[in-house]
């Protein structure tokens, strides 16, 4: 007994150093692991802001923010959420982020950024003199970077624009051009571009007599002469060069000018389908082209190349050794692309191919890529539906090349979107009876547990008559009312009304649609039914739209090289009159905006944007 208690004594005793004790591991190590998983999960967000899965990275930063709200990149996560809320078209959101990282008192790095994201979400919202108020304070800032300072003074001069005051917008270009090597050339050249083309005569003649010696007046004198020339005022075209050439004779717009005085002309090789059975969409491509070549100094060069893989590769190779030849535009099949694209890289000429082939680009860094594809279709219908509250997906397609390239890009989409693919189900091309396949399909999608959601949301990418007859198809099972979404197809004028009528409410996406009210929409229609006496469609006006891309390249003085020509593509931003060009991206491929289209009413109509979210410009 006594030994007992002597034992207890001693454990009481030893309490105090026990709860003492440290822990199983050293309190740096803790704080090490912490901050390894602080790290890697801000890390997993940006990797997902850099390939632009914008939605999944904006759940990681406030995942992050929500474990870590004091973490060591907790302002760099507020920040991100704030610009991608802008990214994805919630600009009022935006303007709530900045204004709440400001209320926080950051760091000055932080709050400068944070004060430049905030006029930027103001001028989103066309709140112009709020805009220009905090982005004047901020040029006052004595310790503002150079490379903020560049994008200030360039966002300053977009509102003047906005507000068509010329003057103060080439005043602020003038600010800009100062830190162009901290800045983006590529928006630069744009808002100059823009600057140029919306300034009137008086305005052009005005800056160029106020700002006599300063680089940028070059282009303004070879603005004057291009439109005198344009106007038939040869004598002052002539007068506005000999200015021009005076003042910066070592300038590349002298080296334009002379260009322009003597009337030589930039060629572009065409290479289209212009016999056999693909003539009807060469043709429809020509005529867009035909239509945006007027006026402009570039020549076209068509030729055809019928249905064979090699003729495109021997025409490309003979348009390579035209010195006049600029560059190639087209061709439309995926195999003569290809071949076409092949050629045009070993010859070293650019070639901007009109094909949906996937990785066409991927030939080299010559090639580029100006055509609606399945995976920008794909990526547009997965944004939509899960922008609807769509999680989980299915997926029905004709076992063809299309409905495999389609069905492959779609479950990739998905998968990247963080959706849920249920089910994918072929059946054969040119299918009439849907019945069974449909049974399968709808067995597939069963719940796996109670009360688990079914899919809400069936892609089928085939024409209007294959989507429309499996509409009524399911009609009779259990996944009736489920949401269909299919691809560009069902943008079609020509589809009789019982099948739009099966085809109520499903959603597609294209790049051209007739009933955009869109001014410069309805110009290009306008004019496109003047010249041919019918209404455009995609191939039409993205025969018009390459070629105006090209047209606005090649009239530009820097530009008069095969050598130069990727680089000024690279750099090109939107281009005026064209609604649905934005740019080429780093692969080469042309990024546009697309529409989202559905069928109401018997009639094919736009989607109404999410509530929130910009309108579509």
């Amino acid at each position: 007994m006594v030994r007992k208690l002597a034992i207890l004594l001693l454990l009481l005793a030893l309490l105090p150093a026990c709860a003492a004790m440290p822990p199983p591991f050293p309190a740096g190590r803790q704080a090490s692991q912490v901050r390894e998983t602080d790290t890697v999960l801000f890390q997993a967000a940006e990797a997902s802001y850099r390939r632009q899965a914008y939605r999944q990275a904006y759940q990681q930063y406030a995942n992050y923010l929500e474990r870590y709200p004091q973490g060591d990149r907790a302002m760099d996560a507020r920040l991100r959420e704030a610009e991608i809320s802008g990214l994805l078209g919630d600009w009022q959101g935006s303007l709530r982020h900045y204004q709440s990282i400001l209320a926080r008192q950051p760091q000055p790095e932080t709050g400068l950024k944070a004060r430049y994201g905030l006029g930027r979400a103001y001028f989103k919202l066309r709140e112009y003199q709020q805009a220009t108020q905090v982005l004047d304070s901020l040029t006052a800032a004595t310790d503002l970077p150079r490379s903020l300072w560049f994008s200030t003074q360039a966002l300053m001069v977009e509102i003047a624009l906005k507000q068509g005051q010329v003057p103060q917008a080439f005043a602020r270009l003038r600010l800009a051009a100062q830190d162009l090597s901290s800045g983006d050339p590529e928006w630069f050249e744009d808002l100059k571009t823009r600057l140029l083309e919306q300034a009137t005569v008086p305005e052009l003649e005005q800056l160029a007599a106020l700002y006599r010696d300063n680089p940028l007046s070059a282009a303004l004198l070879l603005r004057l002469a291009r439109l005198a020339q344009d106007s038939g005022q040869s004598e002052e075209a002539r007068t506005w060069v000999a200015t021009l050439k005076e003042r910066f004779p070592n300038s590349p717009e002298a080296a334009g000018a002379e260009r322009l005085i003597t009337g030589g002309k930039v060629a572009v090789g065409c290479l289209l389908p212009l016999s056999g059975q693909l003539s009807n969409i060469g043709f429809r491509v020509q005529r867009g082209m035909e239509l945006a070549a007027k006026g402009t100094s570039v020549k076209l060069v068509f030729r055809d190349t019928g249905a064979d893989p090699e003729n495109a590769a021997a025409i490309t190779r003979e348009l390579a050794q035209d010195e006049s030849v600029l560059a190639i535009l087209g061709p439309l099949a995926s195999a003569m692309a290809q071949s076409a694209a092949d050629a045009a890289q070993a010859a070293g000429v650019p070639l901007i191919a009109l094909s949906q082939k996937d990785g066409l680009t991927q030939t080299g860094n010559w090639i580029f890529q100006a055509f609606l594809t399945p995976r920008q279709q794909v990526r547009a219908v997965v944004r939509q539906g899960l922008g609807m509250g769509i999680k989980r997906f299915a997926v029905l397609y004709p076992d063809s090349s299309y409905g495999r390239t389609f069905s492959q890009n779609f479950q990739e989409e998905v998968a990247a979107a963080g959706g849920e693919l249920a089910a994918q189900v072929f059946y054969s091309p040119g299918s009439q009876e849907f019945g069974p396949t449909l049974s399968a399909l709808a067995e597939s999608l069963k719940p796996e547990a109670e009360g688990a959601p079914g899919a809400t949301a069936l892609f089928i990418p085939d024409d209007a008559a294959a989507v429309a007859a499996i509409a009524m198809g399911l009609a009779a099972t259990p996944l009736k009312g489920i949401q269909l979404l299919g691809t560009n197809l069902l943008n079609n004028t020509r589809v009789p009304a019982a099948q739009l009528t099966a085809l109520e409410g499903v959603i597609f996406p294209d790049a051209f649609y007739a009933g955009d009210p869109n001014p410069e929409v309805q110009k290009f229609i306008a004019a496109y039914k003047q010249q041919y006496g019918e209404e455009p469609d995609y191939l039409a006006a993205q025969g018009y739209t390459v070629f105006r891309v090209m047209a606005r390249v090649a009239e530009s003085p820097q530009a008069l090289s095969r050598t130069a020509l990727p680089q000024k593509l690279l750099s090109l931003s939107g281009v005026p009159g064209l609604p649905w060009f934005q740019k080429f991206n780093a692969q080469r491929e042309e990024e546009t905006v697309l529409y989202i289209l559905t069928i109401s009413g018997g009639s094919v109509r736009m989607v109404p944007p999410p509530s929130g979210s910009e309108p579509r410009q």
